[in-house]
């Protein structure tokens, strides 16, 4: 990996010393409004509480190698997308330090393979998985996913089916409920995704 491709991002905070920061978004900025779009362009009516960024240096530059390696693999650059994925508060500090584990992310079943699900649509990752804490506040992550080249997932899956029957090695890059007009992603591999941004909500 060459230097350049380990940049961090330009709007982070300055890490110094540090492998990890959360930094909030200061309500009415660019970016805050930008992610606020992102979460309400489908309907979803929720009052947002705050917008956190996170900043994860080795989670940001091991995704950002398998970035370059699924674009070189797969011939084109067309492979990631920002997608949403609720969870409960006990997750936060895991997420915020390892990424999506699929250790804990099938816990609310795998209908489409034993991996870390993603929704197009907020809407469904809010009313499904965003669970409520003491307070009444949900959590969501707006993700940078690199679904790559997809195809149907189903029950039991615990990698991307084969592209190829005459090289067995050769895997899809993750699986989603419809191959045609997908609305959920999964992904079987921890680095695949990373967790941009952590809005919590009512």
């Amino acid at each position: 990996m060459k230097a350049d491709d380990a940049a961090l991002p330009s709007n982070w905070n300055d890490m110094k010393s540090d492998l990890l920061k959360q930094v909030p978004l200061t309500p009415g900025s660019k970016e805050y409004n930008d992610v606020e779009t992102e979460l309400t362009k489908t309907g979803l009516a929720a009052n947002i509480l705050s917008i956190e960024r996170v900043q994860n240096t080795t989670l940001w530059q091991s995704y950002q190698l398998m970035k370059k390696q699924m674009e070189v693999k797969n011939k084109h650059t067309n492979n990631e997308m920002v997608l949403f994925h609720g969870t409960g508060a006990a997750s936060i500090d895991l997420i915020n330090k390892q990424g999506f584990n699929r250790s804990y992310a099938g816990a609310h079943g795998a209908m489409y393979g034993n991996g870390s699900y993603f929704a197009v649509n907020p809407i469904y990752s809010a009313q499904g998985y965003a669970k409520p804490d003491a307070n009444g506040h949900k959590r969501m992550y707006v993700a940078r996913v690199l679904v790559g080249d997809f195809t149907q997932g189903r029950s039991g899956m615990i990698t991307p089916p084969s592209k190829n029957s005459r090289n067995a090695a050769d895997l899809y890059d993750s699986v989603a409920d419809n191959k045609t007009n997908p609305t959920i992603f999964v992904v079987f591999n921890d680095i695949q995704a990373y967790p941009e941004y952590l809005i919590t909500f009512t």
